[in-house]
């Protein structure tokens, strides 16, 4: 009896040492091929309100392989803001829910055009937000889409005007830094 005992307990402890030293992707952390393709470094040109200027972005893993932390700032003062845009966006994934989620921050702060949280939706190499305005009912579409033939994102954003998407606010296109 203390032999199938003995058995019993280290076949237990041998499984679960094993199990420890072995990659699980249902570990519980947030896991994406897609915004995989982001991490790194980036410089971007972008249009807003016919106005060009550059950004640098970076992203990467954080707080336990959870989110996806983007971060960009432009280089130059955009004039309708009189300071450089920055802002921070961390994608998630409820894992429960099964949806994404993305909290971000900008230099407008809490009191900005957007609600600062949102859910996404994946199709095919394309993230799509769906950002509320703050104080109101109206939508932004903000579009993450990966290019793989050239390796490169682009970025755009469109106010959603009876059910549609209307004219371009924000264009931007990501290449890789070579920083």
């Amino acid at each position: 009896m203390k032999h199938t005992y003995f058995l019993i307990i280290a076949a237990f402890i041998t499984t679960a040492a094993f199990a420890q030293n072995t990659e699980d992707t249902a570990d519980g952390r947030f896991h994406d091929d897609l915004l995989n393709h982001l991490v790194g470094k980036w410089n971007v040109t972008a249009t807003a309100h016919d106005e060009k200027f550059t950004l640098h972005l970076e992203a990467d893993w954080v707080m336990n392989h959870q989110y996806l932390h983007i971060h960009f700032k432009s280089h130059e003062v955009v004039p309708w803001l009189k300071v450089p845009f920055e802002g921070e966006f961390f994608f998630g994934y409820n894992q429960e829910n099964k949806r994404y989620t993305v909290h971000e921050m900008t230099v407008h702060g809490d009191d900005g055009p957007y609600e600062g949280f949102c859910y996404a939706y994946k199709t095919g190499n394309e993230f799509k937000l769906m950002k509320k305005h703050a104080g109101s009912d109206d939508i932004t579409v903000q579009r993450f889409t990966w290019e793989p033939q050239s390796k490169s994102w682009d970025i755009n954003m469109h106010v959603l005007v009876n059910g549609k998407e209307g004219e371009s606010l924000v264009d931007m296109k990501l290449v890789t830094s070579k920083n």
